[in-house]
């Protein structure tokens, strides 16, 4: 089984390049993306040219302004960012099938087995470069047996044939480190590494990983800023210092983070990659030979697409919970109308029906060259399952064609009021009037299978207590004024008392504990009334509710 080979990927100068790829600026054009902060705007892109002015990552964008009066500077777009190298990673698989990304400006490619199909190592990476420069990307490429490896070799392999440690360097070190420390020839450096003349990759030979990285600086480990500073203290600069000092030391004073990075580097720890799974889109479009702007013709190409999306829905077994239908206008403006479901659903009648009712909000001024309908989120579908008597499974068909389930016309009426104005009631544990339910969104909930008998009678109506003009006193009632009116009763029942939470301070409940009656009236009407006993408020008589 052939060694495994890995190619790390970097794209120096990805944001600034995806801003000129986007406005077309000319290349010779010093660009920087910033991000805000709360000491100010501070670089997080920069592209070639810029570095040649001196600009670097980090770098106020007051300094970098000072230095370059000619900068374009453009507000960084992160998730668009990441969707560019999402998109830089898709493409990048025509190369590799293994391919992932690597954090913000990179990727990780694992071509064992790819190789020799483009005739070799150094052609398959000479291709990449290629491919590369036709999109404008600088790219620089490291090859090594692991991940770490790869990742280092290419963005730490050119800075450190540049800078190498010479002997003046070696003189300022602490003298502990000074007696360990060698001059080396660059000549030794560079037979550790192949190197090709415009040092855009370079390439470790299977086997030769420790030789070809200890004379790299320990940030080539992947390690936190405030870990290479520390090491930095202590004299241990390169990844070949660390390497010869004794574990357990390592150990104890960094944690195992850095043991962890450096078997990695070296292949004495496995390091997956995980490559990005394939994006499910489901968006489908059509294109008229001729503008069209009636609503028939619009409903006839609707239903053509809307035909093929549902399809592709049950093919993947999922259901759409939100639809976007654009309509691209001759002026190169775009209307589109957006409609939300109670439930996942791939039914081409019930996805229909809700889309018409908003086809007047397009807003069509001119003609439509182009519809275009897309499931925008998805979520698995789930068929019923039909169980019982043949009859039964016949009934539950016909109400799925009728198109007649609560999911369906709460997702009717939301298109029309919005689905948060849609609300049902659950049942709550406690002894509150008041707080015998919950309220929820009836979309993004299931209907309560159960609601628990009361302990006593309730009223079907509950309003916010009323005062009622009667004596002060928790005897029954034989009369009373409410409403501006007396009320004669004919009937009462009760008793029943109920406490307030006393590990709540509630306000509608300061008058204390309060006597529940049931009295029926010589009009009819049977009313729910009480008598508050006092607490932080006086006490007095109240009517809650309407029996039916």
């Amino acid at each position: 089984m052939p060694n495994r080979r890995i190619i790390a990927i970097w794209l120096p100068y990805m944001g600034a390049e995806r801003i000129l790829r986007k406005n077309q600026h000319n290349s010779e054009t010093p660009i920087a993306v910033v991000v805000k902060k709360s000491q100010g705007e501070i670089i997080t892109s920069i592209s070639a040219t810029a570095q040649s002015e001196g600009l670097f990552i980090g770098q106020s964008l007051r300094d970098a302004s000072a230095i370059c009066p000619h900068l374009f500077v453009q507000t960084q777009n992160s998730h668009a960012e990441t969707q560019f190298l999402r998109s830089i990673c898709r493409w990048s698989s025509k190369f590799s099938p293994w391919v992932a990304p690597e954090g913000n400006m990179g990727l990780i490619m694992d071509i064992t087995g790819c190789s020799h199909l483009f005739g070799g190592e150094n052609k398959m990476i000479n291709h990449i470069l290629l491919a590369y420069d036709e999109l404008n990307l600088t790219t620089k490429i490291g090859c090594a047996d692991t991940v770490g490896a790869a990742w280092a070799v290419s963005r730490y392999s050119e800075e450190t044939l540049q800078s190498y440690r010479n002997g003046d360097a070696i003189e300022q070190e602490a003298r502990a480190t000074r007696s360990r420390s060698a001059k080396r020839s660059l000549k030794n450096i560079s037979n550790d590494l192949k190197i090709n003349k415009s040092s855009k990759y370079f390439i470790v030979p299977p086997g030769k990983i420790r030789q070809s990285i200890s004379n790299f600086p320990v940030a080539a480990l992947r390690l936190e800023i405030q870990t290479q500073n520390t090491l930095a203290q202590l004299g241990l600069r390169q990844i070949g210092d660390i390497i010869k000092q004794p574990r357990a030391s390592i150990n104890r004073r960094f944690g195992f983070n850095l043991l962890k990075r450096v078997d990695q580097a070296l292949g004495n720890l496995p390091e997956p990659i995980s490559p990005l799974q394939p994006e499910l889109n489901f968006g489908v479009r059509i294109s008229f030979p001729d503008p069209i702007g009636l609503k028939p013709d619009i409903i006839a190409g609707l239903d053509r697409i809307l035909d093929r999306l549902c399809s592709n829905l049950k093919k993947k077994n999922l259901g759409a919970q939100k639809i976007l239908l654009q309509a691209f206008q001759t002026n190169s403006t775009t209307k589109s109308i957006e409609v939300g479901l109670a439930q996942p659903s791939n039914s081409f009648r019930h996805i229909r029906d809700l889309l018409i009712v908003k086809l007047d909000g397009l807003d069509i001024q001119f003609g439509i060259d182009i519809l275009r309908l897309e499931a925008t989120r998805t979520e698995m579908f789930t068929k019923d399952k039909h169980i019982g008597h043949l009859v039964v499974s016949k009934n539950n068909k016909s109400r799925t064609e009728k198109n007649i389930k609560p999911e369906n016309l709460i997702s009717k009426l939301g298109v029309r009021i919005g689905l948060e104005s849609i609300i049902r009631l659950h049942p709550a544990t406690s002894n509150i009037p008041e707080k015998t339910y919950n309220v929820l969104s009836a979309a993004w909930s299931e209907p309560a299978k159960e609601w628990p008998k009361p302990i006593s009678y309730r009223p079907v109506q509950l309003w916010s207590p009323e005062i009622i003009n009667a004596p002060d006193k928790p005897n029954p009632l034989s009369e009373f004024k409410w409403r501006g009116k007396i009320w004669y009763i004919t009937e009462s029942r009760g008793p029943e008392r109920i406490s307030p939470e006393w590990w709540l301070d509630d306000p509608k409940w300061r008058s204390g504990v309060r006597d529940y009656w049931f009295v029926q009236c010589d009009t009819g009407d049977r009313l729910w009334i009480y008598y508050a006993h006092g607490g932080l408020m006086s006490s007095g008589w109240f009517c809650q509710g309407k029996f039916s």
